[in-house]
Order: C-alpha cells, then structure tokens, then sequence
C-alpha cells in the first residue's frame, strides 16, 4: 500500500527536512466526478466551500488513509493547487531557496514515491557539508 511506503519515507527523513501533505481540492466530489471505487469504499463528500469543511475532508482522508506526515490545508481558492499543479498526487522537494528542486509525475500513474525519495537523498546530499 502506498500510504505505507509515504509513511516510511517520512520517518526516514522528518528530523532532516520539513515533510509535509498538503490537501488540495477534493479529486472526486459528490456533487462533481464520483468513481465507483470511491462509492465502494463510501467515500463520498461535496467538493467543500469553506476552508473548515476542506480540513475536515483532510483530516477524514488523513485517518483513512493512516497518514502519518502532518497535514496542511490548501486555501479555498486552490492556491497551492494553481502554484504547483498538485490534483490528484504530486510530490515535490522544496530547496531551501524554496525552488523545486523536484517534481513527481502527476498521480496516479506517475506517482513514484522511490523516485521523490532519490530526489530527498539527493537535496540532503546537495546541502550537506
């Protein structure tokens, strides 16, 4: 499961870097695109209006998933979802000039948490020494 694979990048990594999740709009509202797996596993929210219910679905999502990376929450106008183009899945490493350094292939076919992990090793290995 990927959740797990996240989850051990993460405590490998959280006393060197900043790992954050950060919750961007919903990727299959109720009242928008619902997909059958979704309805299966009676995931099913609006596409929120506020900020409230956004970090609520985030949290909700968060313990579903047994997430362990503390979680950030998009604005309601989705600027982290403009800046970084992150619907559905995307990882990043942010440098310390805060350029990326990397960037994922959009989830979820390209979704390669060992390759986000390379690029981690590599920004660490960058900024050693």
């Amino acid at each position: 499961m990927k959740s797990v694979r996240l989850n051990e990048i993460y405590r490998a990594y959280k006393d060197d870097i900043s790992v954050f999740l950060i919750y961007v709009r919903e990727a299959h509202p109720a009242d928008g695109w619902q997909t059958p797996q979704n309805l299966y596993e009676e995931v099913i929210y609006d596409a929120p209006t506020t900020v409230d219910e956004r970090a609520e679905i985030g949290h909700a999502c968060q313990i579903a998933l047994d997430l362990e990376l503390p979680m950030l929450i998009d604005t309601i106008d989705d600027e982290v979802e403009r800046k970084y183009v992150a619907a559905p899945v995307r990882l990043y490493v942010i440098d310390r000039e805060g350029r990326i350094a990397f960037a994922g292939g959009q989830g979820p076919r390209d979704y390669d948490l060992d390759a986000w992990e390379r690029g981690i090793r590599e920004q660490l290995a960058a900024t050693a020494g």
